[in-house]
This record gives C-alpha cells, structure tokens and sequence, in this order.
C-alpha cells in the first residue's frame, strides 16, 4: 500500500513567526494526494498542535502500518526548519529554543520511524520557509547532511524548497516552492508524471532566481511515478483558485477590455500614496521595542538614512536588479576600473561620464550597487542593538527597497558588531541578503514584514546568548 504524512505548520506560538501560506500549501497538497486515489491512508496535520501531539500523532500513524507491506511513502512539510549540530529540525508551532528537540521534529528521528516499515520508495517535500533566516548558516554541511540521509533507504527522492543558505519566500496564500510543484503536475494535462519529471519542472523554474536555489536528492531510477492525472484531479488543478476573491470572477468571455485595465489599474499607486506608505513603514518601525529580557543588555537605536553608506555588498541588488525583469523605480550601477600595460585592474576606481572618451579595451565594467530612479523619504533603514557589555556583540539589521507602481520589495540582512578596539566597532560582513516582495496595497503584510525582520533580528541574538552562555537562566520576558 502507499501511505502519505503531510504536515503544515502555519501557527507558532512566537509572534512574528506564522507564515500564512503554509496552511494553504498543506491544503492544496492534502487535496492533490487525495483526488489521486494513489494513497490509501494519509494523516494530515494543518492546524495549530502542540509538539507533543503531533509527535504522537507521527507514532500512532507509523505503528498503525507496521505489519503492512509499504511500497510508496510520501512525506510533506511546509514551515520553519532549523540546522543545528549536523540535524535538520522540522520547526512545530510551540518551539521553544531552550528546548528545541522536545519541540520540533527530527529529521533522523522521522527516518528511524520510516525504516521500521521498510518502504520500497520513500518521497520527502521539504518547503522550510524561511529557512535561511536565522537559521540555515552553513552551505556545505546541509547540503551534505541532506546528501548523506539517502544511505537510510533503498530509493528516495528528497525534493527541499531552499537548503542553501537561503529562504523560501511566500505570499500569505502559497509558498512559492510549493506553487511550483502544484504547477509542475497541473502543466502536464491527463497523462502520468514522475517526480523526475516534478523536479525538472521545479529546476526551470527558478533557473537563475539568486535567492532560491531547490535542493534535490535522488536514489532511484527516475522511472518512479507521482501519478496518473486523473479527470478528478485535472479537475481540481484547472479550478484551482490561490487567491480567493471577495465574489465569484466573471468568466473571461464576461470581462471587457476596459475591466481588465480598471481592474489592474487599481493595483497602482500613486507618487503620494507611495510616499504615505513609506512614511507609514517608517512609523511603525520607530514603534518596535525590545523585550525586557533583552532590555537589560542592549539599547535599541533605529537610524534612517537618504543614501546607501551603512550598506555592504550592495553589487547582489545590483546583479538582482540586472538579471530579473521587473518594473522597480532603479537601477545598477557601474564604474570603469583602468588595466595596467599588463592587464592587471589598479586599484584606481572613478564614475564613467559620456563627456570622457575612452577606450573600452583599457577598462574593465564592474557592477557598483545601486540605486533609486526617484524621490523617496529614505534609502535605507538601520536597526540596532547596542549591548551595555564589553562581552556581548551588538547586532544589526540593515533594510533596503525597491518600489514600483505595484510592489515593494525589500532587502535585508542581520548581523552582528564586533569591538576592534575600544572606540570602533565593526560590522561582521559575512552577511546574506534576505528578500521578500508585497503588493503596495497589502500594507497588513508589509507591517508584519517588519516585525518578522525584527523579530528575527531578536531571534539571532536569543541564540548566539544561549550559545555563548549556555548555563545561564533566560530572564523572563
């Protein structure tokens, strides 16, 4: 028999930390393994449980099966994931880093449970959102790890959202991973499909996406098939709606031309709206406060600038800006850097203006930053916590956007402070950008945006404290 487990976690205990699309992403999944009539049981968990619960919930599932001949087991998860100490942790809505194995799932723990069924084919989809913020730090041992776990079973394909040091981005209606799996199945009409032919799809389709990089690992013989798409299920996939309008759409033949461009045109905003909006941001962000256990160690300083000089390896948005198409108010920037009689670039750097003639063969183009094409309140954005210690780090997050008539989208990373000396403090530059993109109208999911960037910027310095005082007592909060 085929059994599946599909686990989405939308809820968390923390504020700042739900992701909305999650439990759509479970859902859509939930419906799409059902309708293929492939899988005799499934146990599926969508809602906000306690760690405890679903854990036993995974136990009773598991030991249910244990007498049944398993050929195909299919397992889903979309929420938090967490690398630590060479283990991957699926992050459960009560998670607590004090007790980070009590309250998350195991990766080895949730193989151990698989091999006791000795599946013929085992099938894990992995969309840990976010997973690149604060949690996932080391490229090579993920990628490793992940890589490693294969040995557990005599086939399997392990299909994970972003295990490189990145996120996984969402809209609060589907994961953006998960959107590409549903599309792969829905691109290929009646026929069948193998996850092969699932992965392909998903590789094209962030082919050349900076920021999110699927991860793949395959023990088989790419013969293995997810389904035959049956008329249920091409149904369901035709019909399928991830935004849910407030009343049912006109059919397409209904719509006149005139609707389609009013309706479009009510996405746009206008120069003063913009500038409401980012005054808006603005506000809400002066709002944010730390909470009192971390009060006591640092001071919270929140800096706005009209320029980019507080920003490092400012060339990624540039080459982000270079290699997407898009519609953003900006551009990259370049300068020529001068070749000596050997070739060799000098260390001499100056802006290219058309009133100077030169000649191309004796300079190199390089990408320096970038910048916005219009007028805005402030360029970039600087949150950070001064410690009151000698032997704490400070942290900081630098936040950066980019806007249309649209979208907003922001860039940012969080990293910490270091003493060069008594008197200077430097920035660590080891950092990763972070981006997310809104619609201008969602303003409910711009502010949360913010909170989940400063929530995380918390979230980096609860734990480096935990790391580095170990013993200690949190205070409580």
């Amino acid at each position: 028999m085929n059994i599946a487990i599909i686990v989405g976690v939308s809820e968390y205990s923390k504020p700042g930390n739900n992701l909305p699309g999650c439990k759509k992403d479970a859902e859509i999944i939930f419906n799409i393994l059902s309708k293929t009539e492939k899988f005799e049981d499934i146990l599926y968990v969508n809602e906000y449980s306690p760690s405890a619960i679903i854990k036993a919930q995974f136990t009773d599932f598991i030991t249910k099966h244990k007498e049944d001949s398993i050929q195909e087991l299919f397992f889903y998860y979309t929420g938090h994931g967490d690398f630590k100490n060479d283990e991957f942790y699926y992050i459960l809505s009560d998670y607590e880093a004090s007790r980070r194995n009590q309250t998350t799932l195991q990766n080895g723990e949730i193989d151990s449970l698989f091999k006791t069924l000795s599946p013929a084919l085992v099938i894990k989809v992995i969309d840990a959102c976010k997973s690149g913020q604060a949690y996932v730090k080391d490229t090579e041992a993920i990628s490793k790890y992940f890589s490693e776990t294969q040995t557990r079973f005599n086939n399997c394909y392990f299909l994970n959202s972003s295990l490189r040091n990145q996120s996984s981005y969402q809209s609060a209606d589907i994961s953006d991973f998960t959107q590409s799996f549903v599309d792969s199945i829905k691109a290929r009409g009646i026929t069948e499909i193998r996850y092969k032919d699932i992965i392909d799809y998903i590789s094209d389709a962030f082919e050349g996406n900076p920021y999110q990089t699927p991860f793949f690992v395959i023990q088989a013989e790419y013969t293995e098939k997810f389904c035959y798409i049956n008329e249920a299920l091409n149904g369901y996939l035709q019909n399928l709606s991830i935004l849910t309008p407030a009343t049912a759409p006109k059919n397409k033949e209904e719509i006149t031309l005139l609707e389609r461009i009013q309706e479009d045109a009510a996405e746009y905003l206008t120069k003063d709206e913009t500038i409401k909006l980012l005054e808006k941001i603005k506000d809400d962000i002066k709002k944010l406060a730390v909470p009192r256990k971390l009060d006591e160690i640092f001071t919270l300083e929140v800096k706005f600038f009209e320029d980019y000089d507080v920003v490092i390896n400012k060339d990624t948005i540039g080459k982000w800006l270079d290699d997407n198409t898009h519609q953003f108010f900006a551009r990259s920037k370049t300068k020529l850097l001068p070749k000596n009689q050997f070739g060799i670039r000098s260390a001499l750097r100056f802006n290219f203006t058309s009133d100077v003639l030169l000649d191309r063969n004796d300079y190199d183009v390089i990408r320096d930053g970038f910048d916005l094409e219009v007028e805005v309140p402030y360029k970039s954005i600087e949150i950070t916590l001064n410690s009151k210690y000698p032997n704490v780090d400070g942290y900081t997050a630098i936040i950066v956007y980019l806007v249309s008539q649209k979208a907003i989208r922001f860039f940012y990373f969080i990293t910490n402070v270091v003493s060069v000396n008594w008197d200077v403090k430097k920035i660590n530059r080891n950092i990763n950008w972070i981006s997310s993109e809104y619609s201008m109208k969602d303003q409910t999911s711009i502010e949360s945006e913010m909170k989940t960037i400063f929530q995380s910027l918390l979230a980096q310095v609860d734990e480096d404290l935990k790391e580095k005082f170990p013993d200690s007592k949190t205070p409580s909060s």
